[in-house]
């Protein structure tokens, strides 16, 4: 009877990455994904590994390109979608993936929970393969609750650009939120953030408090420009001890405290992008924070107009 974890398919998979040149990314996979497998006594998931093959002969394809463009695809990407891996899976799987120089790791709709993501959010902060290159990470529909893990990984990962957590539930545990919101705050890398369809609410000031210095703080060092915050339901603010709609500003007397994000985006002279469509909030105030966008893009515009003649002069 064969060894758990071992199968014609994985054969396949180790053969094609032992007869690649520069294969040594996916052999390290293949070792610690068979060695974790085989101490749980689960299988290698197929897809896993497939996933692991595609990687390495996007690598191939990349590594005779010296352009400045190949040279920034040339980190290795991992994509797999739609595999519920669970604690088991997760657990077998997150270390191997850890130890290799992933640039971007795509994990959309496969099901972790809270419990797999904070594997993952270990691996991947204690790896200094990973911490020290990942630019992309997406999340999308993985089941986490708790922000917690993710804020740890946030710090760990410095040259983090993108980070999306959309479709999952952080909204129902406020606290963990400003735990994510605070690791974010002075993040010297994060470009764009996806927290669209999370459950967070505008009658919890705990959620709300959090994204508002988010976006205030994030504003002192230019660096993030894009955050998504669609499909929640930020608009609905707790007035009285109830939960109600915010009221229309009347005409332009208000422009201050109509929401708490108005007031933080007016704050903040850098971000150039916040889609908050799909949250129950007036026009008013989406008028208003459009509004201040367009200032901020096209002060942005004009700087870079000013850096490039600069630039172009000095030669």
């Amino acid at each position: 009877m064969s060894e758990p974890g071992v199968s014609a398919t994985q054969e396949g998979v180790a053969n094609r990455g032992s007869t690649a040149n520069g294969g040594r990314c996916l052999e390290s996979f293949l070792a610690r994904y068979a060695s974790r497998c085989k101490e749980s006594a689960t299988e290698m998931n197929p897809r896993a590994l497939q996933a692991a093959v595609a990687m390495q002969e996007a690598l191939e394809k990349t590594k005779g390109d010296v352009s400045d463009v190949g040279a920034k695809a040339r980190g290795a990407t991992y994509t797999l979608s739609a595999v519920p891996l669970g604690v088991s899976g997760s657990q077998a799987l997150f270390p191997a993936i850890a130890c290799m120089p992933l640039v971007r790791l795509g994990l959309a709709d496969c099901y972790l929970g809270d419990a797999g993501t904070r594997i993952l959010a270990e691996a991947l902060s204690t790896s200094s393969r990973c911490g020290s290159v990942m630019r992309v990470i997406c999340l999308s529909g993985v089941g986490i609750t708790d922000a917690s893990s993710l804020a740890c990984f946030v710090t760990a990962t410095q040259q983090l650009q993108l980070l999306d957590v959309s479709r999952n539930r952080i909204g129902t545990q406020p606290h963990t939120l400003a735990v994510l919101c605070a690791a974010m705050r002075h993040h010297k890398s994060l470009q764009e953030v996806n927290l669209s369809d999370n459950l967070i609410t505008g009658s919890c000031a705990v959620s709300v408090q959090a994204i508002a210095e988010w976006v205030v703080c994030a504003g002192h060092d230019d660096v993030l420009h894009r955050i998504d915050l669609r499909f929640n339901a930020l608009g609905m603010l707790r007035e009285a001890g109830s939960v109600a709609a915010p009221a229309l500003m009347k005409g332009t007397r208000l422009i201050y405290a109509a929401h708490p994000l108005v007031d933080a985006v007016l704050l903040n002279n850098t971000v150039e992008s916040l889609e908050l469509y799909a949250n129950a909030l007036s026009a008013d105030v989406l008028d208003v924070v459009e509004a201040k966008l367009a200032v901020n893009r096209r002060t942005k515009e004009i700087l870079r107009k000013l850096f490039a003649q600069e630039a172009s002069g000095s030669v």
